[in-house]
């Protein structure tokens, strides 16, 4: 499961904490107010106390760790729920690493600081991103290193600007956190630009590396 919010934690919550620690402190809410209520009606918890209950329910489960991500900026807030891998042989214990049926597979995957694959496994990957992301993900991620328009980064790829484009082949990728938004709290922003993250950046030189 995939959670993608917009905008990111407040501070001192960042990635750094996010990567390493399971407890977290947070001193304010976005929307105290806001908080205060839902906390009281017990639909959210407060002040990063929600995070330890999601580790100890994940290991109840005996399901990976859960995966959060945001990036320097705090633009976006991704938590990504791995599924329980089922061990059924020796065998399937020795790949389930490197075995990718799903997007969520992939995503989890190129979260972690290293991801090394085989042939194999590098065939699985492109498979999934044609079938369910589409065929366009390298050429927008090697154009969006740097903060880019919509309308220039569908004209360098090739594509006509129009706004199915726009939703075809940029959203997904914003879902999924390789792209991120230059003003994620105002999506129609006139100034808005696009820029590859740090999970794009290592599926893009994952995809060098074996090219």
């Amino acid at each position: 499961m995939e959670i993608l919010s917009f905008p990111g934690p407040i501070p001192p919550v960042d990635v750094q904490i996010l990567n390493h620690q399971r407890r977290i402190v947070a001193r304010d809410y976005r929307n105290r107010r806001i908080g205060d209520f839902l906390k009281e009606l017990d639909l959210t918890e407060g002040r990063g106390t929600g995070f330890p209950t999601i580790y100890r329910t994940m290991h109840k489960n005996d399901s990976p760790d859960p995966i959060f991500e945001t990036d320097d900026q705090s633009t976006h807030f991704l938590t990504i729920l791995p599924a329980r891998q089922e061990k059924s042989d020796q065998a399937s214990i020795e790949v389930k690493d490197l075995v990718f049926k799903e997007l969520g597979d992939v995503v989890a995957f190129f979260k972690l600081p290293s991801n090394q694959a085989s042939n194999q496994a590098s065939n699985q990957v492109q498979e999934v991103i044609n079938r369910t992301v589409h065929d366009k993900v390298i050429p927008i991620l090697e154009t969006a290193t740097q903060w880019v328009s919509s309308r220039d980064l569908l004209t360098q790829i090739g594509l006509s600007v129009q706004s199915k484009n726009k939703n075809r082949y940029l959203t997904p990728l914003l879902k999924i956190g390789w792209l991120q938004l230059e003003y994620p709290e105002n999506q129609t922003h006139p100034n808005q630009r696009y820029k590859i993250t740090e999970a794009g950046n290592r599926y893009l030189e994952f995809v060098k590396s074996i090219g």
